[in-house]
């Protein structure tokens, strides 16, 4: 199944129609000292300018965007890249503008001020996926994303630098317009997600019908809706938040594990931070709920017919609410692994053993790490046969799916037969 890949290329392309601009309408030399570092250092700092504005309008959401980028969570990975693209155009700006023109002083400016703070802002919204800065700064959910809203404030002081000084953008009509006009955009769309989203009702209401705590860590939540069900695949995910629930007010991702023709959302949730712990232990029966979505593109039903899926612990919850979606026969020839570190930890055991029974095709096998030993691509080959030509599915510890991923491809699985969700969004 090829992967969309159009809305990175629509990014790239905007940045793009920025250097082109620079080579076909170059600004005139006006005699100022260093305007070669000037305009090298502005088209660094114009790039940077409309990649934020890109960046902050995916950070918006915005679900209709989601097959241009196979996916929210590529999505949130095409914000991520944004960012650290973003700190080294700033870093070259003010290295070239800064110290090789002026030379560096601490004196305080918009510019350094809007550089700092983006500087500080974007690797603490980035410290887990940076490598050493991540061993050092954990922040909590809430943390990172009280920390991830300066980001657009240290953007609005970036353009407000850009409008105070006297620079060389401004001698092209065509550069500065092109600018200016997406800067705009960018700032308005960081307004209104400040100022104007959180007292607009996103999503559906719903209540909490059942708390059902499966085992000493994981619990499965029923929720029925309250007014206008949520529409979703099979598969997808959801944003989820307890508005009148302290320490739970937060939206966080989970993936539904029930049906889409379900009267009930139903979501199966292990403790794993302090959210989930927090759920855990004081979430009850008559709550109020917000839930936005689906999302996500990890959908079987658009693969191959010869697939294979790999369940890892609370990874089963996807293939959880594709089993419960059969309707007596899928279509596909599916060899299901559904691997947890010891017996105990396994759920829903009935439901897979169901599963199989009623849909031809369909062969689920259940392993435990402590009996079994890890679960690898060759031990799958072992069982299911050749793998080269069928489609894999994989969901579960981020390091598991990629030593698969990596054993797979080694097997020869092309890259593109190989899907699964990047769950960590910060």
């Amino acid at each position: 199944m090829r992967k969309n890949q159009s809305g990175n290329y629509f990014i790239f392309g905007l940045v793009l129609i920025n250097l082109l601009l620079w080579l076909v309408f170059p600004p005139p030399n006006d005699g100022r000292p260093h305007f070669a570092n000037q305009v090298a250092a502005e088209i660094m700092s114009t790039s940077a300018l409309i990649l934020m504005s890109c960046s902050i309008f995916l950070a918006t959401r915005p679900a209709f965007l989601e097959p241009f980028f196979n996916g929210l969570d590529k999505i949130y990975k095409t914000h991520k890249t944004i960012a650290i693209l973003v700190i080294l155009l700033i870093f070259g700006h003010f290295f070239v503008n800064a110290v090789l023109n002026q030379g560096f002083h601490l004196a305080p400016s918009l510019g350094k001020i809007a550089f700092i703070g983006l500087l500080i802002s974007v690797t603490l919204a980035l410290a887990p996926r940076l490598p050493f800065i991540g061993g050092y700064i954990s922040l909590a959910y809430h943390q990172w994303r009280f920390v991830h809203r300066f980001v657009g404030l240290f953007f609005l002081i970036a353009i407000l630098h850009s409008l105070r000084v006297q620079n060389v953008m401004q001698l092209s009509p065509p550069i500065n317009f092109y600018v200016r006009v997406i800067s705009y955009i960018g700032a308005g769309l960081y307004l209104y997600k400040e100022l104007l989203q959180p007292f607009i009702k996103r999503g559906h209401s719903y209540l909490v019908e059942r708390v059902r705590r499966l085992n000493g860590t994981v619990v499965e939540v029923s929720m029925t809706p309250r007014s206008g069900k949520l529409s979703h695949r099979p598969g997808q995910f959801l944003f989820v938040r307890f508005p009148k629930e302290k320490g739970l007010r937060e939206p966080h991702p989970f993936t539904i594990s029930s049906a889409p023709g379900e009267e009930q959302v139903r979501l199966t949730i292990k403790a794993s931070g302090d959210f989930t712990q927090e759920l855990y232990d004081a979430l009850a029966d008559g709550a109020e709920v917000r839930l936005e979505g689906g999302y996500g593109m990890f959908n079987y039903k658009s693969g191959g017919k010869n697939q294979v899926w790999v369940a890892g612990g609370i990874g089963l919850t996807p293939f959880l609410s594709w089993m419960r979606d059969f309707d007596g026969g899928s279509g596909h020839s599916i060899d299901f692994y559904y691997t947890t570190r010891s017996a105990d930890e396994a759920l829903f055991l009935d439901e897979i053993e169901q599963a199989q029974q009623k849909n031809p095709g369909f062969r689920a096998k259940v392993m435990h790490s402590n009996r079994d030993g890890h679960l690898s691509a060759a031990k799958i080959v072992e069982n299911s046969g050749p793998v080269t030509n069928k489609e894999i599915y994989l969901c579960g510890p981020f390091p598991m799916i990629m030593a698969l991923r990596a054993q797979f491809m080694r097997l020869g699985v092309p890259a593109r037969n190989i899907h699964y969700e990047e769950f960590s969004f910060r």
